[in-house]
This record gives C-alpha cells, structure tokens and sequence, in this order.
C-alpha cells in the first residue's frame, strides 16, 4: 500500500545520516518501562523497530508491540519465550521463539496475530530449539538456533547444518558470520560455512557481539575474554584497558551508534558507549536511572536513541538530545542557580550549595566523583554572582562569599537575592534582600573583599529584581506590588527619594513584572507584554517591538542577554534563544529546549552559559546541561496512528485493532483507507489513537474530528481517545493529526466508516414502506370503493328506510284514519248498540211489565174465580188464565231476546255455552239479565220465580263458574 511504502521510504531516508554526537556531560534523559507497564514477562531478547514507528520487543511472554503510549502483547502459540526479531524490507516481522519461527499479520479486524513458518519444515526437523537470531539476508530471511540455519524466501525453507553446534551469529555489511562451537567464527558462502583466517580463536570463546569498526575492520566483542579487531586478514586483541574492564563486567551485546561510537550492554553494570579510541563516553547503570544493570537487548530508533532490554524491564536512553540530566548525582535539590569559577562548578539549590572540580574543555574525561555541600552554605541558595572577582553567592541566611568549597558569611541580614555593581562605583556593592538595600564596600583595609557595611535607609521593600539605570539610579520590581524607581545619594547608603509605577502609569497589572537590560534598555515584562519607560512623560508605554517578536500570548518571565547579544528568555512554561543576526535581528530558537516545558521553577527561572559547548538550566528537581553543538534534527517526520476502535455499549466490543489489512471485513484503499460498516445500533464508538514519538509523549498534542458529524477540528490537546454516542445514519471519516513538542505535525491517520441506517429506515424498509405505501393506496383504493358502495347501499337503505317511514307513516296515518273510522263506526255501533241494549232493556222491561200486569191479571182471576158462579163464565175465565198462563210461559219472547241480547252482547250467550256446557237455560237467563246489570228483584218476575229462586240460582252459577266468594259475580260475567 502507498501509505506503508511511504513510511517505510521516510524511515529509511531517515536513517541514512550520521549520528552526529553522544554527551559525555550529564545523563541521557531515561525513561523506565516497568513490567506493570507492559503486562509482559521480565527478560527483554530483542528489539526492532517497523517502518511505522512502533517498537517491537522479543519478550518471555512474548512479543511486545510499543506505540509511545500503548502497549499490547502477541503470544506464542506453544507459549514459548520469544528470543528474537527481525523487519524485513517490506516491513514484516518475523519472530523467532522455542521450536517456532514465523511472521506478525493483521487479520480481519487490522489485529496482529503470529503466522508460524514450521509447517514449512518436515516433522523430523521442527525439533531446533531457541531461535536466537533473525536477519534478513539476500531477498530472504535467515533464521538462527544452536542447532540449526533456516534460509525462508519465496514460501520455501532451506537448512544449514554442520557437525558442530552454533552460537550465537552476527550480520555485518550483508556478510553473515557464526561462531561454531570448537570450530571457531565462520562466514556464510552460499551454502557452506567458512572458518575466518584465524578464527580458530573462537573456537571456546564465546562471541557476543561483531560491530563495523572502520573500512572494513570488524571489532568482535566477547563476553569474558576483552575485545578483538578482524581486519579481514587477521585478529587482534584491542584496547587492553577497555577490554579487561569489559571482561570484569561481562558484555552481553551491543551496536554501532554511527561511525565513532559503539554501545555495550553488560551482564553486571548496564551500558557503556564508547568512542573509537576507546574511551567511555557514559556509562549508565542502577545509580544512574536503569532498573537493571543486567542488559540482554541495545536497539538504536529511527530518532537515534537507544532502547535497552534488561533482565528486568525496558529503558529508552535519549542519547541523541543536546540536553541531559545534571549532574548525575540526583539529590541535590530544586535548581536555583549555577556558575563555573576557577575550574569549580558551583550549583545553588534549595537544599545548600553544592561544588566540584570540573573541566569543560573537552580535553578530559570528568571523573565519578560527587559534588560536595559548600562548607557553611546549608539552605536555600538564591543566587551566584562573580562581582570584581569574588563569587557572591545569595542565601536565605543573608550573603556569602565562597572560595572553593567553604562560604564565608559576610552578611547576616537575610535574603540576599541580588547584587549590583558599576564600575562607577568600583569599591561598592548593593545587595537587595528580604527587607530593602544593604551596602558593601571593598578597601586595602579589607583586604579587598567585600565587607557589609549598613542597611541602605529610606526603603524596606523586599528587593529581588533590581537593575541600574543610566542615570545611577535603580528600577526595582516587587512580583505583588508593582515597579519603584529609587534615587541614592553619592554614599550609595541612602535612598533619597522613590516613585512608585503601578496601573496608573501605563501598566495594565502590578501583578508578576521583571526587569531587564536588553541592548542597553531597560525593559520591563508584564504579563500581558513588555512596557518601556518614557522619562518625558515619566510614564509607561508598550514596547511594540518585542511584544512583536515574543507575542502576547504567554508573558516573558526573564531576559538574560550575553556579551554576544544573544538573549535568554523565558516565556510561559518554556526556555528559548534569541540569537542575535548580522542585521541586528534575532532568529529565535526553542526546539532544542521543548523537552524542558513545565520543568522549571516558577518566577525563579534561570540559566547559565557557561562557554559556547556547556548551558546549565536550573529545574524542579536539578538541572540540565545543555550542548549547543550536538546537532538534533527536530523535523524527523512521525506517525499517528488510530489504535483501536471500539463500540461503546453495555458489552464493548473491539472492531479495529489499529494494523493495516486488505480483508474484506475491513477494506481498505489504494491510499490505505479503511471502510466498514456499522449497525445503527452501533452509533457508538471509542477512538484511541497515539504517536510513535517515545521522547516526551506527555507533550504530544492531538487534534481529531469525525468528518460527517464534527463541524471543525478539536482543540489541540493531550488526550488519547476520543469518544462519540448517538450518530445517526451516514458516512464517516474519523481523522486524528499529532502535534509533538517541537511543532512538527504527523500525517493524518484516518478511518472511514459507515453507519446504516436504523431497520426502519433501510434500503429494504424503504422498499417495505414502497410496498406497503402502494398496498395502503390499493387499500384506500378498495376501501374508498368499498365506502362509496356502502354509501350507496347505505343511501339506498336510507331511502328505503324514508320510503319505510313515509310508508309507515302513511299506513300510521290511514290506521289513524281507520281507527277514527272504526271509533266512529264503534262509536255509531256503541250507539247502535246501546239503542238496541235500551231496546232489549226496553223490551225487556215491557216484558217485565207485560208479565207483572199478567201475573197481576192471573191473581185477579184467580180471585175472581172464587166469585164467578157462572159456569160458563167460570170456563172462560179459566180458558183466559190458561192463555195468560201461555203467554207468561212462552219461549218466544225469549228466543227473540236471546237473538237480540247476542246481536248486541257479541254472542255472549253462545260463547258462554260453549265455555260452559254444565250451563242450564234457565242459568243462562239470568248470566244474561245479570250481564244487563238487573236486580235480583228485576230478574225474579222475568223468570217468574221468587227473588229467592234468583239468589238460589246465583248461588249455583258461582259454583259452576267455580268462582271465590270472594270475585263478584257480576264482575266475571261481565269479563267473559
């Protein structure tokens, strides 16, 4: 992939130029990789490092992979220690371990996992042991065991054995060499291994390293017996001294650091780098920062600095910085001050001063020994200063002055923190202090040294930043209160007069302001920028021209110019150089110093230049020396690189482990873009990415933004993961750029991702809702028809429903009619009726009456019969009562009656015999004159029976009728 190519072509670009110089002076910067840190094992065999940037480690647990900030760990499959390492041109690695040997792959998901090249071997030959050495020789890879030599390329394995065992074998200038146990060192010719002129020395010597020395020298290194220069025609033992100091600490392995430097690790007493003349250039072990003295593995990085795999650990050695840790002793206390006089270097600290012989001409080698607490100066040291050929040192305990390594006291008024001197003034001294001015003087009577003389009256401030002026008087800046401008007379041991400048002369805070002298100017640094003093206006105005070149964004704690018109400065949490031009302009530096951000001691920063190869700083917790001429090249490029992916949820899950793949699960471009696809349930994801930049990680700065979602990029800031919840649907590209300490920016690391959509909103919903959109018309289609036809039948049924109504109404209204035609036709046959019922009662009542005058008539006769003595006469009057007596008893009258009364009654009396057949016609006479609503007494002369013969014969229809004596009898005849 294009990607890859290109790191590898600047990887190895960046590998073609010189090592330039390793520091003698201080301690490399050393970082320490515990094996809590690592989660590995604690021996370290092998280092490599990819194309990529990322360190690989040949560990016990085995294999370690590095990023700067991550660390991961590939194991074995047969769980075996893993001894070595190799990166082929491709940037694969391979690795060799206990009867195994392969390569590292990405999978699927951009993971690396081990591929094992043994299959490749028959059975009878996997049996080989430690593969302790790995290299990538002629377009393949050899791989190297006591045992055996395997030659891997093209998918095919080839051996190389001989008699004897192997030891350990070296690579150098693309010759391959191996020392064979009672053999000696041999070289590699095709197929068959060689015995070196005079390498029958080897033959029980145990060969741990061979290095190019110089054209076509080899210096071999040995692990008890010194070391040997091969020339190519013969062996020489070479630097007695060196190699006896070697053999007492057993070297293990080493390398070539450039063309004039060579790095050793040792079994006792960790590494040693020398130079070709044999001299220690350091040697770094427990007492100065390693976690072992036991060093198994020496690696020098892209960045020329060196990895060390110890018997315990990993440490990363900075041996290409011009900065170090100094001095090596690390208890002396927080830097406050530092200066070099008469061959002592002097360092200030919290804790006292310290001093020691020390030569910084290059010509010796400073030996071990320690720097020693300045005799009487225990406490806090403020500051150094050589003032007319005295080193002055300020102290909490008031003013010193030191020759060698004692201090004299010369003023017990506390706080010295700075002095001043003229050459107007050549016998006086002012020193500033906790509590205003104190004078010093020099005479013969002194013994020209200087001796305190008073108190300057008339000021008392605390006097830290104190500077001459022109005119003799003094600027002084108080950090809490604001500026003064004090006046002394001629003795110098009065103020005469002072002025206070605050906010109300030009300064936008009293707050944090300094002063210093830069081209003859008194400058003072607020801040918010730089003031200058007008005396015309006895005012304070911007300095516009400075705030131009340091901008206003961090204030300028302190100015330090040197003779040569270079300037120290110190702004924000950073140190850097102005240095002066031809043209009076200044080229400003701070990448040499951007490893130093935050270190130092705030509003007591200082440096101290001590010639042009040695710059002291003093920091927190010491100092650092810094090396002008040790040439770093600051714009090395470097990667970023997204290390994991992972979906935020109840149960994470990791979807991109960080290697390149060409899988199909995650695909990736011509230019090495990734792509997947995501559920929408999904839509949360964890980014962690990071940069292989292993010196100052902590100052590596990332900007990030999701491309789809984030509108701009994120703030610069050192965070290592980015996280993202609820994203809806689309295309994303997640991009991460680093930014390391020295401003330089990587290339962007990118992933492209999609997130689909949600299952309702899909492709094959949408093509769902299509189907259910057209089945829901057709639906509406059918159901407005449906609605339609209903309304029809529903119209219809109400019409008919109407026609029903009308029709009903009509019939209601003809039954009306009817009915008020039946109620008058009832009404006229009521009428009728009640005509005929008063005829009947009429007629019956004449009926009454007729029998009543008959029966009247027959007692009469009867009565006249006893009278009548006529015989004849008595005849016809009996005759008479006889036909009386027939028309009395005549049915008649009542047949006609009974055909009237049912005519009327609706044939009451035919209903009522056929309901009751026990019924007599005599009972039916009186149902009928009782049904008329007759009298007892009424009824007694139409049935010519006594009002007693009537209750008797009511009396037998109630029990025929089977009624209560409770019921009426009238009441249920009327019923019937």
């Amino acid at each position: 992939m294009k990607r890859i190519a290109l790191i590898f072509l600047l990887f190895f670009l960046s590998s073609l130029h010189a090592f330039t110089k390793v520091k003698s002076t201080g301690i490399p910067f050393i970082k320490n990789y515990h094996r809590s840190q690592y989660n590995g094992g604690t021996q370290n065999w092998d280092i490599v490092q990819a194309p990529n940037g990322l360190v690989y480690f040949a560990n016990n647990s085995g294999v370690l992979e590095f990023d700067g900030s991550n660390w991961r760990v590939i194991p074995m499959p047969n769980i075996s220690v893993v001894r070595s390492l190799a990166v082929d041109s491709t940037g694969r690695v391979f690795v060799g371990a206990y009867n195994e040997f392969g390569y590292l792959e990405p999978d699927h998901q951009g993971k690396l996992i081990y591929h094992s090249l043994v299959d490749l071997l028959p059975e009878m030959d996997r049996e080989f042991e430690e593969v302790w050495q790995i290299f990538p020789y002629k377009k393949g890879i050899l791989f190297h065991s006591f045992q055996k030599i395997f030659y891997y390329r093209d998918g095919l394995i080839s051996q190389i054995q001989d008699k004897n065992e192997f030891h350990f074998s070296f690579m150098v200038r693309d010759q391959f060499y191996v020392r064979e146990q009672k053999k000696g060192l041999c070289k590699l010719d095709g197929r068959s291994l060689d015995i070196l002129k005079g390498g029958e020395l080897f033959s029980d010597i145990e060969i741990v390293n061979m290095i190019p020395f110089s054209n076509n020298t080899i210096l071999i290194a040995t692990a008890l017996d010194g070391l040997f220069l091969y020339d190519g025609t013969q062996i020489s033992p070479w630097n007695k001294e060196l190699s006896q100091l070697f053999k007492s600490n057993q070297v293990y392995t080493g390398l070539a650091i450039g063309d004039s430097k060579f790095a050793f690790g040792t079994v006792r007493n960790g590494v040693y780098i020398i130079n070709k003349e044999g001299q220690i250039v350091q040697n770094i072990n427990t007492e100065k920062g390693l976690q072992n003295n036991t060093v198994l593995s020496l690696f020098l990085d892209k960045n020329e600095n060196l990895w060390m795999g110890l018997d315990n650990g990993i440490d990363y050695l900075e041996i290409s910085s011009p900065l170090s840790v100094f001095p090596k002793d690390k208890n002396l206390g927080a830097g406050y001050a530092s200066i070099y006089y008469k061959g002592y270097l002097y360092l200030g600290t919290n804790r006292g001063l310290f001093t020691r012989k020390y030569d910084f001409s290059g010509n010796a080698v400073n030996g071990e020994e320690e720097f020693k607490l300045v005799i009487n100066t225990s406490g806090q040291v403020w500051s150094l200063q050589v003032i007319d050929d005295e080193l002055i040192c300020g102290h909490n305990k008031g003013t010193f002055r030191i020759e060698k390594n004692t201090g004299e006291l010369i003023s017990n008024i506390a706080g010295g923190w700075k002095y001043l001197y003229k050459k107007e003034y050549p016998n006086k001294m002012i020193g500033g202090t906790y509590t205003g001015f104190t004078l010093f003087e020099k005479s013969a009577q002194t013994g020209n040294k200087w001796k305190f003389v008073k108190r300057v009256e008339g000021f008392n401030e605390s006097s830290r930043e104190i500077i001459w002026s022109d005119d003799n008087s003094i600027w002084m800046c108080h950090g809490y209160k604001g500026v003064y401008h004090l006046y002394l007379n001629e003795e110098l041991d009065k103020c005469t007069k002072f002025k206070f400048y605050g906010v109300e002369d030009g300064f936008h805070s009293n707050l944090g302001i300094d002063v210093s002298r830069l081209r003859g100017e008194n400058v003072f640094a607020g801040r918010d920028g730089f003031y200058k003093y007008v005396a015309e206006s006895d005012q304070f105005e911007i300095h516009q021209n400075l705030n131009n070149l340091f901008g206003t964004e961090e204030s300028v704690n302190k100015l330090y110019e040197q003779k040569n018109g270079d300037v120290w400065f110190f702004q924000g949490e950073n140190v850097g150089l102005l240095k002066s031009q031809v043209d009076n302009s200044y080229e400003m530096l701070k990448k040499p110093f951007a490893s130093l951000k935050s270190s130092f001691i705030v509003a007591f920063e200082n440096v101290n230049v001590i010639d042009k190869e040695n710059v002291l700083f003093g920091k927190e917790d010491g100092f650092v020396h810094y090396d002008p001429t040790v040439i770093k090249k600051y714009n090395e490029p470097f990667s970023v690189f997204i290390r994991e992916v992972r979906i935020s949820s109840s149960q994470d899950s990791i979807i991109y482990y960080g290697a390149y793949s060409n899988v199909k699960e995650i695909q990736f471009n011509a230019d090495g873009e990734n792509r997947i696809e995501l559920p929408y349930k999904s839509n949360a994801l964890r980014f962690k990415y990071a940069a292989s930049q292993y010196s100052n990680p902590e100052l590596i700065q990332y900007q990030c933004q999701l491309i789809g979602f984030d509108e701009t990029p994120s703030i610069w800031e050192n965070t290592l993961q980015k996280e993202y919840t609820n994203l809806p649907e689309g295309e994303y590209v997640f991009e991460v750029i680093s930014q390391n300490q020295y401003g330089l920016n990587s290339a962007k690391d990118q992933f492209h991702f999609t997130i689909l959509p949600p299952w309702y909103r899909s492709r094959v919903a949408f093509v769902i809702y299509t189907l259910l959109a057209l089945f829901c018309i057709y639906a509406i289609i059918i159901l407005i028809r449906i609605r339609i036809k209903y309304l029809q039948n529903h119209l219809k049924k109400k019409q008919e429903e109407e026609l029903k109504q009308k029709e009903q109404k009509f019939r209601e209204e003809a039954l009306i009619a009817e009915r008020e035609i039946v109620q008058l036709r009832n009404d006229k046959l009521r009428g009728e009726v009640e005509f005929k019922t008063r005829e009947l009662a009429g007629s019956t009542m004449n009926i009454i009456h007729k029998n009543e005058v008959l029966s009247y008539s027959v007692g009469e006769l009867k009565k006249a019969l006893k009278k009548i003595k006529d015989p004849t006469a008595l005849v016809q009057v009996r005759q008479l009562m006889k036909t009386i007596d027939a028309e009395f008893n005549s049915d008649q009258d009542w047949e006609q009656f009974e055909m009237h009364f049912d005519q009327v009654h609706e044939d009451f009396l035919k209903r009522l015999r056929a309901e009751y057949p026990q019924l007599t016609p005599k009972d039916l006479r009186i149902c009928a004159y009782l049904r008329m609503n007759l009298s007892t007494k009424e009824i007694a002369p139409l049935m010519n029976i006594s009002v007693r013969g009537v209750e008797i014969s009511r009396y037998r229809l109630r029990k025929k009728f089977n009624i209560t004596r409770d019921e009426n009898l009238i009441d249920f005849i009327l019923n019937v």
